[in-house]
């Protein structure tokens, strides 16, 4: 427990990025077409490990490195999962905590960081790490409308989590998906 103590005290210095609510709203409105987009046809272990070689092919793009997970939501199961040699336990942690936050909100990790920026108060967006960690890194895995896993990626710093994710679900997918210019965490 002592741990996840420290990952919260360590949460504490998390800078809260400056969202307006108005550019809070058009990342939303970018999200949601994301989210639109980058949808399989079908998604099961093969898929998995593409996307997630993907992902991590993407490492020399970045000045770190990072973990990559997929999480097959019907049970739980970890369908993929790598940690860099710069990289340890506590990412894995914040991992899984963007992708409760994902679920909890029903899209992708930083969605509670915005909907917090529009009705402008963010005071409170990280009062639950490392449980939940509403930032970039989290992104559903759709076939058609069913959210069939999560990927979350975390190491990077200033929203770079999500640009891996889409990197990597847009090479998979061939589509390629509009970016925000906001700063979302």
């Amino acid at each position: 427990m002592s741990n996840h103590s420290n990952l919260a005290e360590q949460a504490e210095t998390i800078p809260a990025p400056t969202l307006t609510p108005s550019n809070a709203k058009e990342a939303m409105d970018v999200l949601l077409e994301q989210e639109r987009m980058l949808v399989f046809g079908s998604f099961g272990a093969r898929e998995a490990l593409e996307l997630g070689l993907a992902a991590i092919s993407l490492i020399p793009a970045f000045a770190s490195g990072y973990s990559v997970t997929i999480t097959r939501e019907r049970d739980g199961v970890r369908m993929f999962q790598w940690v860099s040699d710069d990289k340890d336990e506590k990412n894995l942690l914040f991992a899984d905590g963007k992708r409760h936050s994902a679920l909890k909100s029903g899209h992708a990790g930083p969605w509670a960081q915005l909907e917090a920026a529009v009705a402008g108060d963010l005071a409170s967006v990280w009062a639950n790490v490392p449980e939940e960690v509403p930032a970039c890194g989290a992104f559903p895995i759709r076939v058609g409308d069913e959210w069939v896993a999560t990927i979350a990626v975390s190491g990077l710093d200033a929203g770079l989590d999500h640009e891996v994710i889409l990197r990597a679900l847009e090479h998979v997918l061939g589509v390629r998906a509009p970016r925000w210019d906001a700063p979302v965490a």
